[in-house]
């Protein structure tokens, strides 16, 4: 009995001791659970937030995909709008261009009417002025009062009106060219003077039925020398019937002193330029229609 009473504290004692043991087990065990837990708990967590995460980047990648999609979308709407937009702006200005154009056309065209209409009539009032001067200068022609002279001058045919003129000083009728005056120089002598060189002029002087021609022949060749003795010779050929002419040069200055035969003599004195400005031949012109006034 001793023996036993001995032994329950012992025994007591080894179920403590076991006691603490198990619960020191079952403590590890469910330190060890609740870790595992955790780490497992953990684990989920960072799966959840892994897959959160995934799904918030697909999220954010499809709606960045949807924006950009938006973007290429409202890129294409604006580039349809631009185009549209340029395509109106161009057929604008195309259709301001062509309006333009047409209104130009038509002022173009109304000018060119008003040009055409304006030169017909310019035209026509020309050829009606022109029928009234030709008809004029006919009637002239047949009374007498109006003639045209043409000469040769420089190797070209002139043709020029020229006007009856009377010396009232000499009773005799001339036709004067219009680039010409005439007028009395003194008692029996007249002379036709250049408009264009008042240095240039033809003096006439008429000669009476009984004049003595082979004295008033010395007459002209001595006039010639008298200029210049050294420069002067006598023409061939002046283009005027029965008559003699002399030819002296002294300077740039050509004197030509003729005697004219025949029904109506005369002497000439015709005074021009070496450089022919202007030239003889209408003088010459001028003289053979010289004749008594009647």
């Amino acid at each position: 009995m001793k023996m036993l009473h001995k032994l329950l504290p012992v025994v007591f004692a080894l179920m403590l001791v076991l006691a603490g043991c198990g619960t020191s087990s079952n403590s590890s065990s469910s330190d060890e659970n609740t870790t595992d837990e955790n780490q497992s708990t953990e684990t989920a967590k960072q799966n959840d937030e892994s897959a959160q995460d995934d799904a918030t980047k697909e999220e954010n990648k499809q709606q960045t995909s949807d924006e950009e999609s938006t973007n290429d979308e409202e890129s294409a709407k604006q580039e349809v709008n631009d185009d549209s937009q340029a395509e109106s702006t161009v057929s604008d200005k195309e259709e301001a261009s062509t309006e333009d154009e047409n209104a130009e056309a038509e002022s173009k065209g109304s000018v060119e009417e008003e040009n055409t209409e304006e030169t017909a009539k310019q035209t026509q009032d020309e050829k009606q002025a022109q029928e009234v001067q030709d008809k004029k200068q006919a009637e002239e022609e047949s009374n007498g009062t109006q003639k045209t002279l043409t000469y040769e001058n420089n190797g070209q045919s002139v043709s020029e009106k020229a006007t009856l003129t009377s010396s009232d000083n000499q009773g005799y009728n001339v036709y004067l060219l219009d680039g010409f005056t005439f007028s009395a120089e003194e008692p029996r002598k007249d002379v036709i003077t250049s408009k264009q060189n008042s240095d240039s002029f033809m003096r006439i002087e008429m000669l009476g039925e009984n004049a003595d021609m082979a004295a008033e022949e010395e007459n002209v060749k001595a006039l010639a020398q008298a200029v210049n003795p050294d420069n002067f010779k006598k023409d061939e050929n002046i283009g005027l019937a029965n008559a003699v002419s002399y030819t002296a040069v002294l300077g740039e200055d050509e004197t030509r002193f003729i005697l004219v035969k025949g029904n109506t003599p005369m002497k000439l004195s015709i005074f021009t330029k070496k450089d022919g400005n202007p030239a003889i031949a209408p003088y010459l012109a001028m003289a053979k229609t010289i004749a008594t006034a009647k």
